[in-house]
C-alpha cells in the first residue's frame, strides 16, 4: 500500500519513468508540493493539496496493482557484473517495438494520410493508462473521419482502420474506469511498421518554421534555425531528391543575404509558401486545394476531387479556394447551437472559434472560465484547461470542487502545453498566454496545428489597465470581452451583436472586493477579522 510515509521509497522500486504520463503529473505534484520529499506540511495543512494526492496515491496503487512483480523487479534491479551481455540478451517486447519504429525505408510524403494519422494514434495507446472518455474520444474522431468520407472503403489501408475502430470500441464498452490499454505483438508489429513507413518531409517543417519568423528580429531565434537547418543537411535528412530543397537553399540564402536584423518575407513568397504547407489539405464539401503553380483547373463533373493527375481537378478552383455564389451559398458550416444566457452572450460560434479575455487579477476570470468550460463539456464535447499560474495550487482545487456541480467528466486540466494530447480536445483553454510565455506566432502555429479546435485565452492586464501582448491578440480572435468584478463584457463578436453578462448574479454568487481593496472597521478585540464564512473570489 503506496502513502505519504513510504511514498518516494515505492515510487523508486515501480520506477518513475515506467510510469504512464498522466501519474507522471501526480509525482510532479508530490515532488513540488513535499519539496522532494523533506516537507510534508502542505500535504497535511491544505485540504485542497490532500485531495488531489490522495487520488493520485490511489490510482498509483491501482497501476502497481496490474505490472508484473517479475517485470517490475527485473526494470528496477541495477545491472551488476557484464552489462554488455545484458544489452545483446535484450529481446523483450519493449525492444521489438523499438526497433520496429525505426524502418529502413520511410516513405516522405507531403502529409500524412488520414489512416496512418489515426494507426499512429492508436499504437501511441499500447501499455498506457487512459480513461474511458479518452477512448470514446478517439472512437468518435475515428468515426468522424470515416463518415465524411476521409477515409473509404477503398483505401488500402481500411482493414486495419476496421480493426482498430473494434478493438476501441470492445475495449471501450468493458472499461468500467481508468485502464492499460494494450494491443497483441502480432497487431502491434504490423501496425507500427504502418506509423513509421510515412513521414513529411523534413523541408515541409523548415518552411513552417521559416513562415512562423516573418516579422522576428530575435538573434538567438534566428541563429538557432540557421544550425537546425545545416544540421539537417549535414545529416542528409535533406537531399536533392526532396521535392522543396531548392526552397530550402533559398529560405538558406535569404536570410544569410538580407539587410536587415528582422526577417522579412515578401506577400508573393509568403503566398506561395504556404501554398506547399496548406497543399493537399482537404476541405470539406468543397474538394482538395492544390498548389497549381497558377495553373488553371478543370472543373469536376463530379464535384468532388480526383487524385488521377495531381493538380488537374478540383472542385473549389484551385490553391485560393476561390467559391461561385452558389457554393458560397450552399456552403454547410459547423456551428455550435448555443442556447440561453450563452446564446445572448455569444451567439452560434463556429466549432473552432477563439475567444480572448482579459481583466485584472481578483475580478472573476477564473470562474467565469470555468462555468463556461462546464457548459461546453457538458453539451459540446471534450475541453482541455490549461492553467500554468493555478494547476499546483489549492486555490485552483477549491474553485473547481466550489463552482463546478456536478463535475464535468469530459473537462481536463493541464500545467503546460506539453503533456496533453490536443487532439483528444476540442477546445482548449489557455489561461494565460502570459504565464505560458506563447508568443502570438507560437500561437498561430498551434492555431494551424489543430486548424479544428476552438481556443479561448486569457492575457494578464497592465498597470496601465490594458491587456499585455498588444493588440494583435484581440486582432486574432473573433470573440473579446474584459471581465471586470463578476460582468463579462464582450468588445468584438462577429457571431453575435456585442452583449454583458453579470455571470456572478446569473450563477447565484456575491461579488466582494479582494482584502486589500475593503476598507477595515473596528471590530471588537475577541471578534475575527476575517470570520469563517468571508469568501473572495
Amino acid at each position: 500500500m503506496i502513502t505519504a510515509s513510504n511514498y518516494f521509497e515505492e515510487v523508486e522500486r515501480i520506477g518513475v519513468s515506467t510510469l504512464p504520463e498522466t501519474l507522471k503529473k501526480g509525482h510532479d505534484l508530490v515532488v513540488k508540493s513535499t519539496s522532494n520529499g523533506t516537507n510534508w506540511g502542505n500535504y497535511r495543512n491544505s485540504e485542497g493539496i490532500k485531495k488531489v494526492v490522495d487520488l493520485y496515491f490511489q490510482k498509483l496503487n491501482e497501476y502497481a496493482s496490474t505490472r508484473n512483480p517479475k517485470q517490475s523487479s527485473i526494470e528496477t534491479a541495477k545491472p551488476t557484473t557484464r552489462p554488455v551481455a545484458k544489452k545483446k540478451e535484450s529481446t523483450s517486447k519493449e525492444e521489438k517495438v523499438r526497433q520496429s519504429k525505426e524502418p529502413n525505408n520511410v516513405k516522405h510524403v507531403e502529409h500524412i494520410r488520414e489512416e496512418v494519422k489515426f494507426i499512429k494514434r492508436y499504437v501511441g495507446l499500447h501499455n498506457k493508462v487512459k480513461t474511458p472518455n479518452a477512448i470514446l474520444t478517439f472512437i468518435k474522431a475515428l468515426q468522424r473521419s470515416i463518415v465524411q468520407k476521409l477515409i473509404r472503403k477503398t483505401s488500402p489501408l481500411s482493414g486495419e482502420i476496421e480493426m482498430i475502430q473494434n478493438k476501441l470500441v470492445q475495449a471501450y464498452n468493458k472499461m468500467k474506469g481508468d485502464e492499460s490499454f494494450a494491443i497483441n505483438e502480432k497487431d502491434l508489429n504490423h501496425l507500427v511498421a504502418i506509423a513509421g513507413g510515412e513521414a513529411v518531409y523534413p523541408s515541409i517543417a523548415v518552411i513552417k518554421r521559416y513562415i512562423g519568423l516573418q516579422g522576428q528580429s530575435d538573434e538567438k531565434k534566428i541563429h538557432s534555425f540557421m544550425k537546425y537547418l545545416e544540421n539537417l543537411v549535414e545529416k542528409k535528412k535533406i537531399t536533392k531528391d526532396d521535392p522543396y530543397a531548392d526552397k530550402v537553399n533559398a529560405i538558406y540564402k535569404s536570410i544569410k543575404q538580407r539587410s536587415s536584423a528582422k526577417i522579412s518575407i515578401s506577400r508573393a513568397e509568403l503566398n506561395g509558401l504556404e501554398g506547399i504547407v496548406k497543399a493537399c489539405g482537404c476541405k470539406h464539401e468543397v474538394g482538395k486545394i492544390y498548389d497549381t503553380g497558377g495553373r488553371r483547373l478543370r472543373p469536376c463533373k463530379s464535384k468532388t476531387y480526383s487524385d488521377a493527375s495531381r493538380g488537374a481537378c478540383s472542385h473549389n478552383k484551385g490553391l485560393n479556394g476561390v467559391l461561385t455564389a452558389e457554393e458560397m451559398a450552399n456552403r454547410k458550416l459547423d456551428l455550435l447551437n448555443f442556447f440561453s444566457f450563452w446564446h445572448s452572450l455569444f451567439g452560434n460560434p463556429a466549432r473552432n472559434f477563439t475567444m480572448m479575455f482579459h481583466g485584472e487579477p481578483h475580478n472573476g476570470k477564473t470562474i467565469f472560465l470555468l462555468k463556461l468550460a462546464q457548459y461546453l463539456a457538458e453539451t459540446f464535447g471534450e475541453v482541455l484547461y490549461v492553467s500554468s499560474e493555478e494547476f499546483a495550487s489549492p486555490t485552483m482545487t477549491k474553485k473547481v470542487s466550489e463552482f463546478l456541480n456536478p463535475l464535468p467528466s469530459r473537462l481536463h486540466f493541464a500545467e503546460n502545453l506539453q503533456d496533453p494530447d490536443l487532439s483528444q480536445y476540442q477546445f482548449i483553454i489557455l489561461d494565460s498566454v502570459n504565464d505560458l510565455g506563447l508568443k502570438i506566432n507560437e500561437y498561430k502555429e498551434l492555431r494551424k496545428d489543430h486548424p479544428d479546435k476552438a481556443f479561448i485565452f486569457i492575457l494578464q492586464h497592465t498597470k496601465a489597465g490594458d491587456f499585455k501582448g498588444g493588440k494583435d491578440w484581440e486582432h486574432i480572435a473573433e470573440i473579446a470581452g474584459e471581465v471586470q468584478k463578476g460582468v463579462v463584457n464582450i468588445t468584438k463578436n462577429r457571431y453575435a451583436p456585442k452583449n454583458t453578462l453579470d455571470f456572478f448574479q446569473q450563477f447565484g454568487l456575491q461579488w466582494q472586493e479582494p482584502v486589500s481593496k475593503q476598507k477595515i472597521k473596528s471590530i471588537p478585540i475577541s471578534g475575527d477579522l476575517i470570520t469563517s464564512d468571508s469568501q473572495h473570489y
